[in-house]
């Protein structure tokens, strides 16, 4: 797979014909495959299946589905659901996500182990392939139709999802960390994209959240940033984690989220490994367009472009 895909922010506070209209911008500038993440706005899948009943033949998906906080049935439902009335390839997006989600917003059993993810996996890899779960079966399974990507941070989770699953989502990866896809195997980016003045202090602000995630802390001390996690620790401790955005140095900034200016560059670094970058535009809560923020993906001509009147004919 080649091109510039897009993901829409599940934390912007958007009803859904809203979210509807502002992928659309994003389908007709070209961006493919299109995912909606999913934290604690709209839901990916439901919204994806809309999207796909209007722009059928676009391939879709989900990053990340928390795979604990739903059931394998419901999960395959909705993703067989939108697969069918995309009538082409669905990234079905899931991970482990993280101890609040999972146990504080949906009261489950938070579990990021490997043993319990890969029977995840398997679990779910057989109902949309046809199988039962218990006296459960999908009456028409998507099968293959159905890609299932595993969003991966550490290297146990990134060699599951190669293994077990039909490829990983990676967020805050940069391109000389990528996992090599293979020939059966997909490989997504997310590309977090600056696109405005406001920008930097959102990313800031979320870089903060991000550290005192457990998964992500140890995911950013892996790539050599455990002194910028250790100090977001620290000033939360002290209660003073306001202050913290402002401390983030400019380096671990710029490590993982791009100016558009920076874009292209980074988007060839990940082409050259062969994964597929995703773009994520930092934006304020309510955007006037998403599309329009980002550079046209290489190859695409702009939609509806202007007609040109023809001059006089020549005598």
């Amino acid at each position: 797979m080649t091109g510039r895909g897009f993901a829409l922010s599940g934390a912007l506070p958007l009803d859904g014909a809203r979210a509807i209209e502002l992928l659309e911008e994003v389908v007709d500038a070209g961006y493919a495959p299109v995912l909606s993440t999913e934290v604690c706005g709209t839901s990916a899948l439901a919204l994806t299946a809309a999207l796909a009943a209007r722009r059928p033949g676009v391939p879709l998906g989900t990053g990340i589905v928390p795979l604990v906080a739903a059931t394998d049935s419901s999960i395959a439902m909705g993703a067989a659901t939108a697969a069918a009335l995309s009538g082409t390839t669905y990234y079905l997006g899931v991970g482990t996500s993280t101890e609040q989600i999972v146990g504080g917003w949906h009261g489950g059993r938070y579990d990021a182990s490997v043993s319990g993810t890969r029977q995840r996996l398997i679990d779910l890899r057989t109902i949309l392939d046809g199988g039962r779960r218990g006296s459960f079966a999908l009456p028409k399974p998507p099968g293959e139709q159905v890609r299932v990507l595993l969003g991966a941070l550490g290297p146990r989770m990134v060699e599951l999802g190669m293994t077990d699953a039909d490829g990983v989502i990676v967020n805050f990866t940069p391109p000389e960390t990528v996992p090599r896809p293979t020939a059966d195997k997909t490989v997504l980016a997310y590309v977090w994209v600056l696109v405005d003045a406001e920008s930097e202090g959102r990313a800031r602000r979320d870089l903060t959240a991000y550290c005192l995630a457990a998964p992500y802390a140890r995911h950013f001390t892996t790539l050599g940033y455990g002194e910028v996690v250790a100090m977001v620790t620290e000033l939360a401790a002290q209660r003073r984690l306001r202050t913290a955005p402002d401390q983030l140095p400019a380096e671990f900034v710029d490590r993982f989220y791009a100016t558009v200016e920076r874009l292209p560059e980074l988007c060839a670094q990940f082409d050259a490994v062969g994964a597929v970058p995703i773009l994520l535009p930092v934006t304020g809560p309510e955007p006037d367009s998403l599309a329009s923020s980002l550079p046209m993906p290489p190859g695409r001509l702009p939609v509806n472009p202007p007609v040109t009147q023809p001059g006089p004919s020549p005598r």
